[in-house]
């Protein structure tokens, strides 16, 4: 399959953004499952550590395992935590000189990207998807002021949450692994992080919820095993036992068809008994790639979606959860006419529409929650509205989302050719949803 209807093989990426380290995965026009590129030539290095440093007395960058290299051996400042630094938003003081945090979180992703030069050029990528572990409205900024200066040959970038991710990378695997309930466990000797997706083969199409939970259990100060063997031993088993615990919690009276242990802090192989507990009547997997590889996925599926989704949709924390749209009569019926889908991130719904009042100076709204019940019916008054007579009123209208639960609505007086000619008002409002 080819995404732009050429021969040239075209690339989607993955770019898994952590605040510790990052990955990208890559997905040919010509694949079917998507690769990640490895650090190291040869080898599964995935990980990039998300890491810049910079010489004290020349203005002088170097990123990820080189700029932790040079942090341990050479006399350089370093700059960690760059995903929290650009939330955060607070300038950074480096050798005597303030920085803008997203400006240092775009040079390291710029950086990051230069590494696909062994693999492809950058004019063949037709979409990017970033995929984090916390998506909110202030990443969806840092993310899109990221992307402004990148400079991508592609206008195409996406952004979504890893359980987005995860969802997407499932869906591309063979159906037995997820017939019932997933379970991904996130693990860097930090705190755990579990995603457990689940489908409702009740509803048409199936309604996928992804769950998040963080168990502060496993987190070791250090953020590694200890060195001693002895007291490695015992953190060993004391980490395995609170996992089995953990395990046991979110399996106890459920189907669970798979587990996945993501993240370099199962690489020790320390969860003996929770893998004797887990192997007895399910698949277990071992990786870390997972989130990065489920956004290329996702990037495929923006750019050529295909059938194997059609059946599904995923309902997620970013996800709006109700159909909205309004009535109008078309031909003289009245019809609905859908502004926004349940499903879609919140952060992408829009719509613009024009059309023509039937009478008065109100718009009314109708919202569907996916969830049931009845349409919810909320009106949007235009007070000061110029007094016409019936259908001799044209308005557009903007709708998007400030967040996951409020609508805003833009409405301008666009008046009736040169009859009646436009005002030129403007009504703004906002509303909720549940």
């Amino acid at each position: 399959m080819l995404f732009d209807g050429k021969k040239t093989k075209s690339f989607v990426l993955g770019y898994d953004l952590g605040d510790e380290v990052s990955q990208i995965s890559y997905l040919a026009s010509d694949a079917d499952m998507p690769e990640t590129l490895s650090v190291l030539a040869g080898s599964e290095l995935y990980n990039i550590p998300t890491t810049l440093c910079r010489r004290r007395d020349v203005n002088q960058w170097f990123f990820g395992r080189e700029a932790e290299r040079k942090i341990q051996t050479e006399d350089v400042i370093p700059v960690l935590h760059l995903v929290e630094a650009a939330r955060k938003g607070d300038k950074l003081e480096i050798a005597g000189m303030e920085y803008d945090p997203v400006a240092l979180l775009t040079l390291f992703v710029k950086r990051s990207l230069s590494l696909l030069s062994m693999e492809m050029s950058m004019e063949h990528i037709e979409a990017v998807m970033f995929t984090t572990a916390r998506l909110d409205s202030r990443m969806v900024e840092v993310l899109s002021a990221l992307t402004e200066g990148l400079d991508l040959k592609t206008e195409q970038v996406f952004y979504q949450s890893h359980e987005e991710s995860m969802y997407y990378y499932m869906l591309y695997q063979p159906e037995e692994l997820w017939t019932h309930m997933v379970l991904a466990c996130d693990y860097n000797y930090g705190p755990l992080t579990l995603y457990s997706m689940t489908l409702n083969h009740n509803t048409k199409p199936v309604v996928v919820t992804v769950e998040k939970k963080i168990y502060d259990e496993l987190d070791l100060a250090e953020r590694k095993l200890p060195e001693d063997p002895e007291e490695k031993s015992q953190t060993m088993q004391l980490l395995d036992e609170a996992f089995l615990q953990i395990m046991t919690d979110n399996c106890n009276q459920k189907i669970v068809t798979s587990a996945f242990l993501l993240g370099d802090g199962f690489r020790e192989k320390w969860m003996k008994h929770t893998l004797e507990y887990l192997c007895r009547t399910r698949r277990v997997f071992q990786g870390n790639n997972l989130f990065s590889k489920g956004a290329s996925i996702a990037a495929r599926e923006r750019c050529a979606p295909s059938k194997i989704f059609e059946q599904y949709i995923l309902l997620g924390e970013d996800k709006l959860r109700a159909n909205v749209g309004i009535n109008l009569v078309r031909q003289g019926v009245e019809c609905y006419h859908a502004l926004m889908d349940a499903g879609v991130n919140w952060y992408e719904a829009s719509a613009q529409v024009e059309f023509i009042l039937e009478s008065g100076n109100e718009i009314q709204f109708q919202t569907v929650s996916l969830g049931g019940g009845q349409p919810e019916i909320v009106t949007v008054v235009l007070d000061g509205m110029e007094e016409r007579p019936d259908r001799t009123s044209r308005v557009k209208m903007t709708t998007d989302m400030v967040s996951i639960s409020q609508i805003r609505v833009l409405v301008e007086d666009m008046g009736f050719g040169d009859i009646y000619p436009a005002s030129g008002k403007t009504w703004t409002q906002t509303f909720d949803i549940q």
